[in-house]
């Protein structure tokens, strides 16, 4: 019985110790049920997407932005490949660490990089743009220290290129990351870089294409294994402008080192040829890296670089508005090309006297050598002869007064006083002085160089005014059309024929007969034109005196295919400082006829 109770007892023993382990197994077995159900159900999509964060990543692969070409097709700005440094912020364990190592490698100001980051969530698994335009140094920089840099990549992408730094600066605009109060329209999305200002900002929408993407396969160093699947981006269309580089180019030629503006026309269809303002700021500067303090700078600029003066400055147009008065009195009759008198050099109204440019006058003057050479005495009499009410209207009516409608954005009105009912500006009545200082384009008349443009583009096609055009057309890049512009009349002065044919033979004399505007001849194309010397507000002591320089012209004198409007902020007489300029670039564009005079063809 012992042994039988013995065994018994032991085979007890056994079984309660089997019984434990099972149910310990059991326990065991169920917890890990547990936490695979745990694993699976409750946390597997979140686990799955770090998993995936892990060994994806996904690089956005921007659209090349559109080609603007010019009219004979040559390119006016290009793109070429350049080097952006992003960070992925899901990549970026200690991320102060790596953005102080970083901020020491390249002298990136930390806070700019802390302030990239601060735009999207710190879980990101998208490229945060931080800086574009890297040197091959700073690459190569990066890449050697790529294992201390966790979610620092540098990537490949399309970089705006400019003929030069400032070509066509006010023209074409300049291209920028979009900013935080863009982003707020809900059209853009983070790092896109959009046109800021010009045809880069008006034509946006078609030259900045569609950008693609990769989805790409990443060991755990963050070196990249495999694409996965790559969406190609849609490049901007190609835009064909009413620009001619060559005229472009030699009009910031003739321009350089003077502040102004240049506007070369076809009076035939009113395509902008040319289109220049001087200062000018550096494209390339903007569009790349730019420090708060340095955009501080270029705003405050006493010199107003980032201001177009073709279009956004106004100015009193001086003795060029005389070609207004002449053609108003013409055809209203109260001038007559026979109309004569002697200038001694003043002219007395009341107990005012007005003086003439020239010291002691011009002598016996009728309208068309008072024209010729811009004898102020003639016209002061001759105003008050037309008086002011036909003066603004025939201004009205070759377009002075009222934008043009040229596609860019800022432009101005100008100023012609006397208009439905207005007197002057400052609320004072209308006196006789204030038309006499009208009638040679001084008081409180004002234009911008376009407008000006247009009036002598009227002057030479016959009283057609045109809608200044820029863009011909944009296509897409399967050679579809996506936009098309066409010539638009948009006035019509109506003088008789004889009125229009007196003032094309007057201003050619004005050139080619010894006038005012004779620096601007050239052999083999008979230029017309008219000078003009404008008084200017001072806004310092040592600008005190400094007057404004026109010209403004046409060619050839009877046949137009090109209008130069020449503007010289401060630069002095017309005819001597605006002409010369004027000059340089009907050589350019008249190349071919000046070469055949100059080499003793039939020209």
């Amino acid at each position: 019985m012992d042994l039988a109770g013995e065994s018994t007892a032991r085979r007890e023993a056994w079984r309660r110790r089997v019984l434990s382990l099972a149910a310990a197994v059991a326990v065991a077995f169920v917890g890990l049920l547990g936490q695979l159900w745990y694993l699976q159900v409750l946390e597997g999509g979140k686990l799955q997407e770090l998993s995936e964060k892990n060994r994806i990543r996904i690089r956005p692969v921007a659209a090349p932005r559109g080609i603007l070409f010019d009219r004979n097709g040559l390119a006016l700005v290009d793109n070429r490949p350049a080097f952006t440094l992003s960070l992925i912020p899901r990549e970026m364990d200690d991320r102060d660490t790596v953005l102080a190592r970083l901020s020491v490698l390249l002298k990136i100001p930390m806070r700019e990089l802390e302030e990239a980051l601060e735009r999207v969530p710190p879980e990101s698994f998208r490229p945060v743009r931080v800086r574009r335009g890297l040197t091959l140094e700073e690459v190569t920089k990066v890449e050697e220290r790529k294992l201390e840099l966790p979610g620092v990549v540098v990537e490949v992408e399309p970089q705006r290129v400019y003929p030069t730094s400032t070509f066509a600066a006010h023209l074409l605009g300049y291209v920028r990351e979009v900013s935080d109060e863009q982003m707020k329209q809900g059209r853009y999305r983070r790092g896109d870089m959009i046109g800021q200002s010009g045809l880069e900002r008006m034509l946006d929408e078609y030259l900045r294409g569609r950008d693609g993407g990769e989805r790409i396969e990443v060991d755990a160093l963050g070196r990249p294994v495999q694409v996965m699947r790559r969406e190609e981006p849609d490049p901007g269309a190609q835009v064909i402008t009413t620009v001619d580089r060559r005229i472009q180019e030699a009009a910031e030629r003739a321009m350089a080192g003077r502040s102004g503006a240049v506007v070369v026309m076809d009076p035939r269809n009113g395509d902008v040829l040319a289109l220049t303002s001087s200062p000018a700021f550096a494209l390339d500067r903007l569009t790349g890296n730019l420090e708060k303090e340095d955009w501080l700078k270029v705003v405050r600029d006493p010199l107003t670089p980032l201001m177009n003066r073709a279009l956004q400055s106004q100015y009193a147009p001086g003795s060029v508005f005389k070609v207004v008065v002449a053609a108003a009195g013409l055809q209203e009759g109260s001038l007559t090309p026979m109309d004569r008198m002697y200038c001694n050099g003043e002219f007395h109204l009341g107990r005012w006297t007005f003086k003439d440019w020239k010291e002691g006058g011009h002598g016996h003057v009728d309208t068309r050598s008072a024209l010729v050479h811009s004898c102020n005495i003639f016209f002061y009499q001759a105003g008050l002869k037309v008086g002011p009410a036909a003066i603004a209207r025939y201004a009205q009516a070759f377009g002075l007064g009222a934008p043009t409608g040229v596609d860019l954005g800022g432009e101005k009105p100008g100023l012609v006083p006397f208009l439905d009912g207005r007197r002057r500006g400052d609320g004072r009545g209308w006196q006789a002085g204030d038309t006499v200082n009208m009638s040679i384009g001084q008081g409180q008349l004002l234009v911008t160089p376009m407008q000006v443009a247009r009036m002598m583009s009227a002057v030479a096609n016959g009283g057609v005014l045109w809608r200044p055009r820029l863009v011909q057309r944009v296509e897409r890049v399967d050679g579809t059309l996506a936009y098309s512009s066409s010539s638009k009349m948009t006035g019509r002065v109506d003088l008789s024929p004889v009125v229009w044919a007196f003032l094309r033979q007057a201003l050619s004399g004005v050139v080619n007969e010894g006038g005012t505007g004779a620096a601007a001849r050239i052999p083999g194309v008979e230029v017309a034109g008219k000078t003009g010397t404008a008084q200017s507000v001072a806004k310092s002591d040592s600008a005190k005196g400094q007057d404004h320089a026109w010209f403004a012209s046409f060619a050839p004198a009877h046949d137009a295919e090109v209008v130069v409007v020449v503007l010289v902020e401060r630069g002095g007489k017309g005819g001597q400082v605006a002409a010369p300029i004027a000059r340089q670039i009907y050589q350019a564009i008249f190349l071919e006829k000046v070469a055949m005079v100059s080499l003793g063809g039939d020209g």
